[in-house]
């Protein structure tokens, strides 16, 4: 027989789903509690699906269901016909079904469902895996998209009370400050504060902007400070993400060595020696690096658990993901449109800093509408493809460099009547980057100015 075509055994516990809703009938006022952990999807006999999800919709409208009062509802599916119809009912109300272990029992018949989910997912893969038309890069991604779709769970639902809310806000009175801050970029720092748990920030810009200069040099600061950091890139190979991270850790705040010389390859002797010295500083620091061309939410979901445990067994804290860009991650429904998957990209990287607790740091490009306005600073509603990215958002970091676009303007020209004009506007914003907070979940938006040496591909002040 091939090795590919066995069977599994069957992965249920009908007796188990029996003594649940069984349970549920002898005393309904238990149904939150297995409500929170199974669905009746997660059912493997029709019938006991059906009673389940009768009990759950009655319970959530205030009339919990019992044996008699729950009949009417079952009198015309055929299962409960050849069942027994009452006789049926009558025996599943005795017994001892209220001494259950509810809970148990619920998540094991949730967990079960989930196995099975995996079981039927890898089937899919393996016919996947034996068509040669098929790109064994899409099977790949089949599998861990269907890795993690089984493996989902909602195990990280916090459910206080409004007092244990308050109780849980005054105990956090005597614990540290905590989140991410970067200290190479203060201006940051203090427009939005320490980055926190569970928060989405997006930093949104046109090209040119110096977004990816500036999430590097945030990564190495907040990695010097004792945080550890993810940086996923969509868009730059490791090669290239290297020279810029040698030419920013050479910078002293006044000289380095120029990015373009890391770049192509025309460095002294002396700068090498230099950029080889600064290896061993930054061997130790919490910064790991993800090159991928190609990235679904669900792997990116994965990753990130992967990584997490990796700085646990080192004895570090993974405390933040920087994604450059947003825009280049894809979901796992290849068929959505381009609205459809931003919009679902956004809600899933809000979800994935809420249940890792951690931050996660997306970079994103804006639309062209800002290059069409006279004032070209940005807003929220330049953010490309989906209004869903400032809804998630925890705070919008816009990335704006007025010098970028003056370069372009015709009065950039000498020969041109207002190049004088032109100058003076150069000198005040010569080097300059603006921060410009435009949302700010809990806090005051607001704007900074900071340094960008584009030469050495570093973003200070």
């Amino acid at each position: 027989m091939n090795a590919y075509s066995v069977t599994p055994r069957p992965v249920a516990n009908v007796d188990g789903e029996h003594a649940l809703v069984a349970a549920l009938l002898f005393d309904g006022s238990r149904t939150d509690i297995a409500a929170d952990r199974v669905s009746p999807a997660d059912f493997t006999d029709p019938l006991y699906s059906a009673m389940y999800g009768l009990i759950v919709r009655e319970a959530a409208r205030g009339a919990p269901l019992n044996a008699l009062t729950i009949k009417p509802y079952l009198d015309d599916l055929p299962d409960f016909k050849e069942a027994g119809g009452m006789s049926f009912l009558a025996r599943m109300n005795q017994g001892a079904a209220g001494l259950i272990d509810l809970a148990a029992t619920a998540k094991q018949i949730h967990q079960l469902s989930q196995r099975r989910m995996l079981i039927e997912n890898m089937r899919a893969v393996i016919n996947d895996a034996a068509d040669s038309e098929i790109q064994l890069a899409t099977v790949v991604e089949s599998a861990e998209a269907g890795i993690f779709n089984a493996t989902v769970t909602d195990e990280g639902l916090h459910q206080p009370t409004a007092a244990e809310c308050l109780d849980e806000l005054l105990a956090s009175f005597d614990e540290p400050i905590g989140g991410v801050k970067c200290h190479a970029i203060p201006s940051i720092d203090r427009l939005i504060g320490p980055l926190k748990p569970k928060q989405l920030i997006i930093g949104a810009g046109r090209p040119g902007m110096g977004k990816t200069a500036t999430a590097l040099s945030y990564a190495i600061g907040a990695a010097k400070a004792g945080h550890g950091v993810l940086f996923v890139s969509l868009e730059m190979g490791s090669t290239e993400l290297a020279a810029r991270m040698a030419a920013d850790l050479c910078f002293d705040g006044h000289r380095g060595i120029p990015f373009e010389s890391i770049r192509d390859n025309t460095l002294t002797a002396a700068q090498r020696e230099q950029i080889a010295s600064i290896r061993s500083d930054i061997h130790h620091l919490p910064l790991q690096i993800i090159d991928t061309g190609k990235l679904s939410i669900g792997r990116l979901s994965m990753i990130i658990r992967r990584y997490k445990r990796r700085f646990e067994a080192r004895g570090l804290k993974l405390e933040m993901v920087i994604i450059d860009y947003l825009q280049l991650l894809q979901t796992d429904n290849p068929k959505r449109s381009n609205y459809e998957a931003i919009s679902e990209i956004s809600m899933a990287l809000k979800a994935i800093a809420k249940e890792q607790g951690l931050t996660v740091f997306a970079l994103a490009q804006l639309s062209r509408e800002a290059e069409k306005r006279p004032d070209k600073r940005p807003q929220l509603s330049d953010l490309r493809d989906s209004g869903q990215i400032e809804q998630d958002a925890d705070a919008v970091l816009f990335l704006y460099r007025h010098e970028y676009y003056l370069k372009q303007a015709p009065e950039a020209d000498p020969a041109h009547e207002k190049h004088d004009v032109w100058q003076v506007a150069m000198r005040k914003c010569e080097g300059m980057i603006d921060f410009i907070c435009a949302k700010r979940r809990n806090g005051r938006t607001g704007s900074a100015t900071g340094v960008f040496w584009a030469g050495n591909q570093a973003v200070r002040g």
